[in-house]
């Protein structure tokens, strides 16, 4: 069968049709591969619509892509016109059929074709080890043993059977045994990252998180992250934060010269709005001297901005940009740490900004705040003009729909204009980030504003309480302070570590200011003052 020849010519035919252009992004590269990749594979088969090794090649190609519906047409084409005599290619069209039935979780139809191509070639472990990781989908333990315990008969070095019969033994409530099979396997293959993200599997199976999330740790330090263990462990966070934590501090424990531990705990403090937690990881790196790079102050300058710790916040994002001058967001940052210190800075501000909008014009965050700032100097006119220009490069950012509309309807006064843009703001979507309950609040549909709240809530619970904060936010412009206290109080339980936003801020639109008023809002603040 020329089947990987077909492949591989078609391939390079694609890449000469596409590097003949100049210098383009990675993902436009990587689309434009593909695209010249299909279309090769288009024009061939349009000569010769019967070539069914020609067929099964751009379904494999599909299937890469992620397009199975194609992949599915291509794949059934191949099984209606190949010949009986073409054993190989049928069982391999088979094994692909069942691999898009996976994908498309239509396990009835990928056991047909898995004991179809059985057929074809019984003595394919290829088969066997699909037929157990189906059975395993399915619930059936006792098969999906039994094909696992023929791979490792075959061989009992083969760490991924001992993955999925540990997976069996974990599922069965069986844990001892489960560990036994993941641990025979590490022992193996100490040095194999691969084996480490399955024992994490596992473990996290089992609900013995603080180890699941060492052994992330473990891959990621003997090996590449070809394996998403890094993912794995940030996902992880988001229902287990202090395992995960704890585990990368005892790593730190172990091992305090090696950055890249800090940085993945500072990472993941971020991801939660824990700045506190994240300020001491990036204060690791640099009192350690690990690592020198722009990034790292400018992140350090964020979690200072958010803990109000205003002059060091500035000492670190000018060190950001004396390191590189040419990223926008260090001098958005820059610009927000003036502006938070009130009217004597707003002449700094306004340099920053303009320094960001001439590094990158069309930024929707430079465009909001440029528009408050104006906002807070009464320039109201200007600042509309700053937000016609940030909706029409950046439609789909609902923050500037909300905030033109509030000026109209607030400060100038036009409250049918500012309806207008409320009105757009339903078009753009139901999450936390569309905004909807604000436009909804704002067009006198309050019980709707309530039910958004909900069920931003219900659907998208955040790491750090974010959608609290916003439901919080949302309820006190609706003067129903009591209930904005409330969602204040979980937003703050969920570890939410912004100082900045919860006592100080005041630019519209968001924000939390009317929460403040309430009688126990210090009382609660200072019941949360670790998250600062």
């Amino acid at each position: 069968m020329k089947v990987k020849y077909m492949i591989s010519a078609v391939v390079a035919i694609a890449m000469s049709l596409c590097f003949s252009a100049g210098a383009q992004s990675n993902d436009d590269v990587s689309r434009q591969i593909k695209d010249a990749v299909m279309k090769v594979y288009n024009e061939e088969i349009d000569k010769n619509p019967n070539d069914y090794n020609l067929i099964f090649a751009r379904a494999n190609q599909h299937y890469y892509n992620g397009d199975y519906l194609r992949a599915l047409d291509d794949a059934n084409s191949v099984l209606r016109i190949a010949p009986a005599k073409e054993k190989e290619l049928r069982y391999d069209t088979y094994i692909l059929r069942a691999k898009i039935y996976d994908a498309r979780n239509e396990v009835d139809n990928e056991v047909a074709d898995l004991q179809e191509a059985t057929r074809l070639n019984p003595s394919s472990l290829s088969c066997v080890d699909l037929m157990g990781k189906a059975a395993y989908k399915m619930n059936d333990l006792d098969a999906a043993e039994k094909n696992f315990q023929i791979i490792l008969r075959d061989n009992q070095m083969n760490y991924d059977a001992l993955y999925w019969l540990a997976k069996v033994e974990a599922k069965r409530g069986n844990n001892e045994k489960a560990a036994e099979y993941v641990d025979r396997a590490v022992q193996l293959f100490p040095a194999e990252s691969q084996v480490y993200v399955n024992r994490a599997d596992v473990l996290n199976l089992m609900g013995q998180y603080e180890p699941a999330a060492q052994d992330l740790i473990s891959a990621l330090s003997v090996g590449n992250d070809d394996n998403g263990a890094l993912n794995s462990l940030v996902s992880m966070s988001d229902e287990h934060y202090d395992d995960v934590i704890k585990s990368l501090d005892y790593s730190i424990g172990k091992a305090p010269r090696v950055g890249m531990f800090y940085y993945i705990r500072a990472a993941i403090a971020m991801k939660h709005l824990h700045y506190s937690q994240a300020l001491t990881s990036f204060k690791g790196i640099i009192s350690n001297n690990l690592y020198e790079t722009a990034d790292i102050y400018y992140n350090t300058a964020k979690c200072q901005f958010e803990l109000m710790q205003f002059n060091e916040a500035l000492a670190s994002v000018n060190k950001a940009i004396m390191l590189d001058a040419n990223k926008a967001e260090y001098n958005l940052l820059k610009s927000r740490i003036y502006s938070a210190q009130g009217a004597n800075y707003y002449t700094e501000a306004t340099a920053a900004l303009n320094q960001a909008l001439m590094l990158s014009p069309d930024n929707a965050d430079a465009q909001l705040a440029k528009a408050r700032l104006l906002i807070a100097q009464r320039k109201n006119d200007e600042a509309v003009t700053v937000l016609n220009n940030a909706i029409m490069t950046n439609p789909d950012v609902a923050e500037c729909l909300l905030l033109r509309g509030w000026v109209y309807k607030y400060r100038l006064r036009k409250a049918d204009i500012a309806k207008n843009d409320f009105e757009k703001m339903l078009v753009n979507g139901n999450d936390m980030h569309s905004l909807r309950g604000f436009a909804l609040h704002e067009l006198g549909r309050a019980d709707e504003a309530r039910q958004w709240a909900k069920d931003v809530i219900a659907n998208g619970i955040l790491p750090g309480g974010e959608t609290y904060y916003y439901a919080a936010a949302l309820l006190s412009d609706m003067d129903d302070n009591n209930a904005a206290y409330g969602y204040m109080e979980s937003c703050l339980a969920n570890g939410f570590g912004s100082l900045y936003e919860v006592t100080a801020n005041e630019d519209p639109y968001v924000n939390l200011k009317l929460v403040r008023r309430h009688p126990d809002f210090n009382t609660l603040i200072d019941r949360y003052k670790s998250n600062f």
